[in-house]
């Protein structure tokens, strides 16, 4: 039974609008966060809550980067939400503090913290400007401290500038910084990378995060140049690293031909802007894919065998489509949308077998046939 089915099925026989919140919020919760989804007394928060929240996958893997600051003792949560960010990072600290301005997720917090067996933990209910230095004091430099600035208006439009999000991380951090404490940033994958790291003082580190395909947040951690793309597929790290950030040159050589085998950069890649350092031959600045005689092995996206290149004149494209009924359809600095492609070579989607559209570097066009590896 379908989540909006069994929710209506039990508001027909009387449910409360509680009951409905937690039956709704347990029911999401076993895709989005399993291991509190198996814990029994869990309090679930309304559903924008749970939308907004970290998936297990990328808390757990914010927690082993929090994890290598662990020696600093305390961990403060300034944007704690429904706490889950907070509940996989706090274990590796003596002490931890979750601040929250909505009480209910406050109530909510305490209900639960001990329930997933947090020790030492801290509620503080408010704003994050509000308690700044009540809870920060003149000692940091034994902190960790996560922020997730709200990424909407008033009005409810996504914003994306740091400046434009609450609380300002530009006029919070610097004092962090000063006095020692280790800064993490949890930002929307929509932010420009370059703007954001202009707007802050000091040395960053940059994750990439990407979980099951989509790309779902930007972690920016005090300290280093690295940036490092990370895909997590069905529970599997892949971490695709740059130990320094201007050590990224553009590249100048292309591919005479499609080779045996064609790589799509993980979304991850892409946004860290680390298509230029991946192994492999590019097919020419405006495709984002690589090419290789040889199988390229542990490449950070998917990877093809190619079993065929046409180009697209209607003897071509009927040889190597011939039998062909249904594709996965792609293109790749190609001057056609999906949809128009899908529809001129009457192609349903899905089926075993891809279809790369691209633009080679001496402008010609190719459609490239694979299955994946």
């Amino acid at each position: 039974m379908e989540m909006r089915e069994y929710i209506f099925q039990n508001a027909l026989k009387g449910a409360s609008k509680w009951e409905l919140q937690q039956l709704e919020g347990r029911f999401a919760a076993n895709a989005k966060i399993p291991s509190w989804a198996s814990i029994e007394g869990i309090w679930w928060p309304v559903r924008l809550s749970m939308e907004q929240c970290s998936s297990e996958p990328a808390a757990n893997y914010k927690a082993s980067v929090a994890r290598g600051f662990a020696q600093r003792e305390r961990f403060v949560d300034f944007t704690g939400g429904f706490g889950v960010d907070f509940s996989f990072i706090a274990s590796y600290f003596s002490r931890a503090v979750y601040v929250e301005q909505d009480a209910e997720l406050c109530r909510l917090a305490r209900h639960n913290f001990p329930l997933l067996g947090l020790q030492n933990t801290t509620v503080v209910e408010g704003r994050a400007e509000a308690v700044f230095s009540e809870i920060m004091g003149d000692d940091v430099s034994n902190t960790v401290c996560l922020i997730d600035p709200a990424r909407r208006d008033a009005v409810g439009r996504k914003m994306v500038g740091l400046k434009d999000c609450t609380p300002d991380v530009t006029e919070i951090v610097p004092g962090l910084l000063e006095k020692g404490a280790v800064v993490m940033l949890k930002l929307s994958p929509m932010l420009d990378i370059t703007a954001a790291l202009r707007e802050l003082p000091g040395e960053w580190t940059v994750h990439v995060v990407s979980v099951e395909g989509e790309c779902k947040e930007l972690l920016l951690v005090s300290g280093g140049r690295e940036i490092h793309a990370v895909d997590i597929q069905h529970g599997k790290v892949s971490d695709f690293c740059l130990n320094d950030r201007s050590l990224l040159q553009p590249r100048t050589k292309w591919a005479d031909n499609v080779g045996g085998y064609l790589y799509e950069p993980s979304p991850a890649v892409l946004k860290a802007g680390l298509q230029d350092a991946l192994p492999g031959e590019k097919l020419s600045k405006e495709s984002h894919l690589f090419t290789s005689v040889a199988l390229m092995e542990n490449f950070p996206g998917r990877s093809f065998r190619v079993g065929g290149v046409s180009g697209f004149s209607k003897t071509e494209v009927r040889k190597l489509l011939t039998g062909l009924e249904k594709a996965n359809l792609t293109v790749r600095g190609f001057p056609m949308s999906v949809a128009q492609l899908r529809k001129k070579l009457n192609l349903r989607e899905g089926g075993d077998v891809y279809l790369f559209a691209a633009t080679l570097q001496d402008k010609s066009h190719v459609l490239i046939k694979c299955t994946k590896i």
